[in-house]
């Protein structure tokens, strides 16, 4: 190696080793820019309780936000959830009010939809998918998840689609809905649950529309008898079955390991 390349190797070494503070100072800047700008998109430690408050990515990509049941506001009337941050401070979050949501979709009409959502929602969990916003409400449906008391299993329900299943509110899809969208997939989910309260008369569909004919009545309630039938059939059948089966496997191990016992000829030869 010449000096010439040694001087140069030498001249590198040093350049390695020296301490650039401008260049770690840019690298800070970037990590610390790049860490702001991952908080602004996920909002760990925001709760909305105000649908201006809610950024417009989360509308836009529809980013699930959860929460409790808090109630209703009424004029209007509005399902009211405890928004709870990724980050639950505890001495910040709890003085803020709940998030007033619109249903999407979906108005309440019957004061009975207060009842059922203070007798089954109330305190339990929920998750929102906002859609858009009305003022200070957020557009959004709202999932509501059901502990069951005897198993850890959780029931979900859409609180729009089972208050108008319940004819306790009427269906107000809009009209034009783009295709591919999320609107599109809960339109035919909430005009089926109309279809269905107004086929059984439920809630205010009891009084806007017909009875019933008695007719009617008596094939439905058959047909759910001939339903029960054959279910509870079904069952004895599986239980006959496996009880025959069990018994025939039973008598065939008895018979295969019981000992040979030997024939009289074999008696008296002995």
């Amino acid at each position: 190696m010449s000096a010439a390349d040694s001087g140069y190797l030498q001249s590198l070494n040093n350049l390695l080793q020296q301490d650039y503070r401008g260049v770690n100072i840019a690298v800070y800047a970037l990590a610390t820019a790049g860490l702001a700008v991952s908080l602004h998109k996920i909002r760990p430690v925001s709760k909305f309780s105000k649908a201006s408050q809610v950024p417009n990515h989360f509308i836009k990509q529809h980013e699930p936000l959860r929460g409790r049941y808090a109630g209703i506001q009424h004029s209007p009337m509005r399902v009211l959830v405890d928004h709870r941050a990724p980050i639950y401070l505890p001495l910040w979050h709890s003085s803020k009010p709940p998030l007033p949501v619109k249903l999407w979709g979906v108005d309440i009409v019957s004061g009975n939809a207060v009842n059922w959502l203070e007798c089954v929602a109330r305190d339990q969990k929920v998750t929102l998918k906002p859609i858009a916003r009305d003022k200070d409400s957020l557009v959004s449906t709202v999932q509501l998840h059901l502990q069951k008391s005897k198993t850890k299993e959780v029931e979900t329900l859409d609180i729009g689609q089972k208050l108008v299943e319940l004819g306790f509110a009427k269906a107000s899809v809009p009209q034009s809905i783009g295709k591919d969208s999320i609107e599109s997939k809960l339109a035919p989910a909430i005009l089926s649950a109309e279809k269905h309260a107004k086929k059984y008369r439920n809630g205010v569909w009891s009084e806007k529309l017909p009875p019933i004919p008695v007719y009617t009545v008596y094939w439905r309630n058959g047909l759910q008898l001939i339903g029960d039938l054959v279910i509870l059939t079904a069952k004895n059948s599986i239980k006959f079955v496996g009880f025959i089966t069990s018994a025939t496997f039973n008598g065939v191990k008895n018979l295969v390991l019981r000992p040979l016992r030997p024939s009289p000829k074999q008696i008296q030869a002995s």
